[in-house]
């Protein structure tokens, strides 16, 4: 569910019930304390979200952030980032993400994060985002993320504390693939993140075989990004296929499209050349995985 806050009092948009007055509060659960919980309000017609927040691990033994879901996004997923060899890669972290005794993880635009993808409905500025994190030894934790303007660079500062009630311990969740697949229209979908531009990408059909890529991309204050040339790279070396390269065609201002060949099913990598200007390139690679 997500809630509009008021200045008083709050309509919630999608289920007609009111919320009390408050900023989203801090969340204790045993030896965890979550802090700095937002997301950035949705331009027009964006179908995924940045979730992000501070989880500080005050106990003597590690813990593990297995899986993270919100209500009206069809999928949540836990993102790495990284740099190798100049090339910014984004992944899943299907097996969780560590927090270690006395680490403190900040999941922050440009970092980390939680992706919120197929959103059935726009995060506008003060609504609240209801999240369930579930941890290998706190359970669920339930958390809001405020929503902050559009390009906004960090929270406003919550104004109260509260204490989570005491979370049941649940089975390990079953690891998930890198990203999501629509039965609907066999497509699939992932979001490219870097540092200075990200990607909405969609392949269709989401299996081995001739497929359509369709990018649309933003910059890393989520707004439409017009770049001068996108190249994509498709390449599957567990099997031995050679990366493939081809440049995609421009179909909106920043719409992209290219078709390409995928002959074998499983995990590929796909990787984008942004050429933001004739001398600004963001390179990016994440896993795909087609049927």
């Amino acid at each position: 569910m997500i809630s509009s806050k008021r200045a008083f009092a709050g309509a919630v948009a999608l289920t007609c019930l009111v919320w009390p007055p408050a900023f989203a509060a801090d969340t204790t659960s045993g030896d965890l304390v979550i802090t700095k919980a937002w997301s950035r309000a949705t331009p027009g017609g964006a179908k995924v979200a940045g979730g992000y927040l501070t989880i500080e691990n005050r106990g003597h033994a590690p813990e593990r952030l297995q899986t993270a879901s919100a209500a009206h996004a069809l999928r949540t997923e836990i993102h790495e980032m990284a740099v190798n060899n100049g090339v910014m890669t984004m992944r899943p972290l299907i097996d969780g993400l560590v927090i270690a005794p006395g680490q403190i993880v900040k999941l922050a635009p440009g970092g980390g994060h939680l992706m919120f993808i197929g959103l059935d409905a726009p995060l506008r500025v003060g609504d609240q985002v209801p999240v369930t994190l579930s941890f290998e030894h706190a359970g669920e934790v339930k958390v809001t993320l405020d929503v902050q303007a559009i390009g906004a660079q960090a929270p406003e500062k919550t104004e109260r504390t509260e204490i989570a009630q005491p979370a049941h311990h649940p089975e390990p969740a079953a690891a998930a693939p890198p990203a999501m697949v629509s039965e609907a229209d066999e497509s699939f979908f992932t979001h490219l993140h870097a540092e200075k531009a990200m990607a909405n990408v969609t392949v269709l059909p989401g299996r081995a075989g001739p497929v359509e890529i369709a990018i649309q991309l933003e910059d890393a204050n989520e707004l439409p990004l017009s770049a001068d040339a996108v190249a994509v790279t498709l390449g599957n070396p567990e099997h031995g296929v050679a990366p493939m390269t081809a440049n995609a065609e421009r179909v909106g201002n920043d719409q992209w499209r290219v078709r390409m060949s995928a002959p074998l099913s499983g995990r590929w990598s796909l990787g984008l050349d942004i050429r933001i200007t004739p001398s600004d390139a963001v390179n990016v690679v994440s896993p795909i995985l087609l049927r």
